[in-house]
């Protein structure tokens, strides 16, 4: 998560704010016990020399049902019992190769490899419950490592990306299916590292990011808390209505599965109007170690909305973000983004434009005669990729893409008057991209 550090743990950290983790399971089972009634045929006399049946008699046992088939309680005879799903094994990958380069002072030129990989298995065990496991990583350890892939006024690698972990996130779900019309899921979620209910789907599985290898700048203030230790989550859906609530822990990540105790929370509400637009909102507080050693509070807040449509041969899909953040002591710093990705055949047109603040010191600036307080920053992305290759699950892109990025005057001796950036890539991609939420 950039907003973590990736080295060390906060000292002096302040007791958990999170001590209430509803462990709630719930047993859905429902068991019918039935029997089946046979009829003899009508006789009007008993046998000679037999005695007339008396009714009860004539309730035969419960017919015995072959393997595999149970009784049906309102037919009163046997039938198939519903198959249980076969364990179901998903991969999906997004690996880029990229060229980068970045012009003015701070400007640098690189081939690197961000990208990340994810891992599911589904398993039912009943018609009402269901298992989920996880896993996602990524090779940007080896093929983008401690530089960063260059991406001027990124904040955590200083004008670069940070390389994710090799591994970021182990999640377990146990998800209930509740109600007779089965429209209502209760799932449960552990996860020793993983995601925690705040802001969209982050940008490396989202489908208005698709294709686009920059991050986006205010990515910490929106969508960066996919990747924190000690996750504990419960989520309720009602038809197209999701509430989730995590807890976990804002202190530093040490490879590859901490366990820490809860000290942070957020939670995250989204509705789905039909199936073209999804909206949500979402709140965390978050201990987070600072510069002087210690661990502070800080607070976030997230909305967005995100749109699916397909208009006639081209199939446009969208978000808008807006995320702020606020620590203790400091004032609030706000972002916004725009992102699109329009696809028609083997041809994708992507874009990106942000306005978010920053200040001085997250870019290690001098700001002399200035507050050090916040300052708009803004950037402007447009770029092409085509499918060379596309056969079942796998497919290969070639593509580029221009970025225009805006400063105050203030920071034009550190990044020129007109800074922006190139890239030349090749992207893999095996599987759905597909939206992923974290619960």
């Amino acid at each position: 998560m950039p907003l973590i550090p990736k080295n060390g743990r906060a000292k002096g950290t302040i007791p958990a704010i999170v001590r209430a983790t509803v462990a709630l399971f719930t047993c859905c089972g429902m068991a019918a016990h039935a029997q089946a009634v046979a009829v003899e045929p009508a006789q009007d006399m008993a046998p000679m020399g037999g005695a007339m049946k008396s009714p009860a008699a004539d309730v035969a046992a419960p017919l015995p049902c072959p393997a595999g088939q149970t009784i049906d309680p309102a037919m009163k005879m046997c039938m198939a019992a519903p198959a249980k799903r076969k364990p179901a094994v998903m991969i999906r990958i997004n690996q880029f190769l990229v060229y980068s380069a970045t012009s003015g002072p701070r400007g640098q030129e690189r081939v690197t490899g961000p990208g990340a990989w994810m891992l599911m298995l589904d398993q039912d065990l009943s018609p009402r419950n269901s298992v989920h496991v996880s896993v996602m990583g990524s090779l940007e350890q080896l093929t983008v490592g401690s530089i960063g892939t260059p991406q001027l006024l990124q904040t955590e690698n200083l004008d670069a990306m940070h390389a994710h972990d090799t591994l970021m996130a182990v999640e377990f779900r146990d998800t209930i299916k509740l109600g007779a019309a089965s429209n209502q899921e209760l799932t449960l979620l552990f996860a020793p590292r993983g995601g925690a209910a705040f802001g969209p789907v982050p940008f490396m599985h989202r489908d208005s990011a698709e294709g686009n290898p920059d991050s986006p700048l205010g990515h910490n203030m929106q969508d960066g808390f996919h990747d924190v230790s000690t996750v504990l989550g419960l989520a309720y859906r009602y038809g197209r209505t999701s509430l989730e609530a995590t807890a976990f822990s804002g202190q530093s990540i040490r490879w590859p599965l901490p366990l820490h105790s809860p000290d942070s929370y957020a939670v995250r509400l989204t509705h789905q109007i039909d199936d073209h637009v999804t909206f949500g909102g979402s709140y965390a507080d978050v201990l987070s170690p600072n510069d002087a050693g210690g661990a502070e509070h800080e607070k976030f807040v997230a909305a967005w909305i995100s749109t699916s449509h397909q208009i006639r041969d081209f199939r446009l899909r969208s978000s808008l973000v807006w995320g702020r953040a606020k620590a203790a002591h400091s004032r609030p710093e706000n972002s916004f983004l725009a992102e699109a990705v329009l696809q028609r055949g083997a041809n994708n047109l992507f874009g990106r434009a942000e306005l978010l603040q920053v200040t001085p010191d997250q870019l290690s600036l001098m700001d002399a005669g200035g507050s050090g307080g916040p300052r708009w920053i803004g950037a402007v992305t447009l770029g092409y990729e085509r499918a060379l290759l596309e056969q079942g699950p796998f497919a290969l892109f070639a593509g580029t893409s221009v970025t225009r990025d805006f400063v105050p005057s203030a920071f034009n001796a550190d990044y020129g008057h007109r800074p922006g950036g190139v890239k030349v890539f090749v992207r893999m991609k095996v599987g759905s991209f597909g939206d992923m939420s974290a619960m």
